[in-house]
């Protein structure tokens, strides 16, 4: 296992969150919290895919999700951007709960990554666009993680992250704040016989209508 999620590591990521949390609140503006109530009854590990369009979604989805569910949450993190050598971005991404994901092409070292995790224990965040919206619109989701929700079982909660294009657009290098809202939905899993890409517009369409 990686140290990223070892206890030492959790225990330190948890004492961070209380310490900068402050800090992304009042950027954020809260955030403003729609539909926590879909996450009561996850009890054991699911998958939680949002909407992508700012390097803060992370750590504003984070605060959004509560201690409880935070503790034993896990990122995937795009290896060919996070993970080529630069080390402050890879310390950065580990030390959030990254771990590298292959977003392009086949990626079965990274699904059986995903899987690991979901076993041992742990949820995991796919941002299932694959990359942050340069526009703040959502792009077509990639079928990787209704590959992952059709081989698993797992639950999936659909999320829409609304305004941190305009605190925190990619290119840009300093937020501004802004009022940012997360909106959780139901969440979906995989119908008997369904294939990875027809869970997958289900999810989209679910993230889109939030």
């Amino acid at each position: 296992m990686s140290w990223q999620f070892s206890t030492p590591a959790v225990i330190a990521r948890e004492t961070t969150a209380q310490l900068v949390g402050p800090f992304v609140s009042a950027i954020v503006g809260g955030p403003s919290v729609v539909g926590r109530e879909h996450l009561v009854g996850l009890d054991g590990p699911f998958l939680i895919c949002p909407n992508h369009s700012s390097h803060l979604d992370v750590s504003t989805l984070r605060l959004a999700l509560g201690r409880r569910h935070r503790r034993r949450l896990a990122a995937a993190a795009a290896e060919d951007y996070f993970f080529t050598g630069h080390r402050t971005l890879a310390f950065l991404a580990a030390w959030l709960g990254g771990f590298a994901f292959r977003r392009h092409g086949a990626n079965p070292r990274s699904i059986a990554e995903i899987e690991g995790l979901l076993t041992r224990g742990w949820s995991v965040l796919i941002f299932p666009e694959g990359t942050r919206s340069r526009t703040g619109e959502m792009a077509p989701f990639k079928p990787g993680v209704g590959l992952v929700a059709t081989r698993t079982g797992r639950p999936v909660v659909p999320v829409r992250i609304v305004g941190l294009h305009d605190v925190l657009a990619p290119g840009r290098r300093l937020p501004s704040r802004g009022r940012v809202e997360v909106r959780f939905g139901e969440p979906l899993r995989a119908l008997p016989g369904e294939d990875a890409r027809a869970f997958t517009a289900r999810l989209e369409a679910a993230v889109r209508g939030l």
